[in-house]
């Protein structure tokens, strides 16, 4: 492997934003941050063959340098693909209600979002025949929003994206349901 020095990941932080170590034993992989777009093919993957394949997916994708062996070697894969899941712990989205409408504040991004319909959901299915990972909730939030600060706007930013899907998710599920064998 060639020496990373700081030269090195600072010129990988310019070219990618954030850069990651993930050192398994005596080699490391260096991994730039995930775009929703490595996400959206990387849960392509799993759909198509398994957990295993997401794993695979995110760490060819992400990888930027460091010892090849993290992604070639079972030994040092299986505990690299593991820490993978790191790249999910995102800010929990704020949601606060404004009369009929729902206002979703993550960080300093703020949307205000409608009463999500079974209509809604039923449109943004449809505009993703094909069933790829993300695209029906990136259609709903179209659907039902109608007024979000400039950050929205950036489809590919996985730190707004998934606490926004999330926060989707729960103004959808607002009610408890458990079915129970009588």
């Amino acid at each position: 492997m060639q020496k990373i020095d700081d030269t090195q990941i600072q010129e990988w932080k310019e070219k990618y934003g954030s850069v990651y170590a993930l050192p398994v034993e005596d080699k490391t992989a260096y991994l730039r941050e995930p775009k929703m777009k490595d996400f959206k093919r990387a849960f392509t993957a799993m759909q198509n063959s398994g957990d295993l394949a997401f794993g695979e997916e995110m760490i060819n994708l992400l990888f930027i340098g460091g010892d090849i062996e993290i992604k070639t070697d079972d030994n040092y894969f299986f505990p690299a693909r593991k820490e993978v899941k790191e790249f999910f712990n995102f800010d929990e989205a704020e949601i606060t209600k404004d009369k009929n409408n729902s206002i979703i504040t993550i960080g300093e991004a703020v949307c205000k979002v409608r009463i999500i319909t079974r209509d809604d959901l039923k449109i943004a299915e449809k505009e993703n025949p094909s069933g790829k990972p993300f695209v029906t909730q990136e259609k709903l939030f179209d659907r039902i929003c109608f007024e979000k600060d400039e950050a929205f706007k950036d489809r590919d930013n996985a730190s707004l994206r998934f606490p926004l899907y999330q926060a989707i998710e729960k103004l959808q599920n607002q009610k408890v349901a458990i079915i129970k064998k009588l």
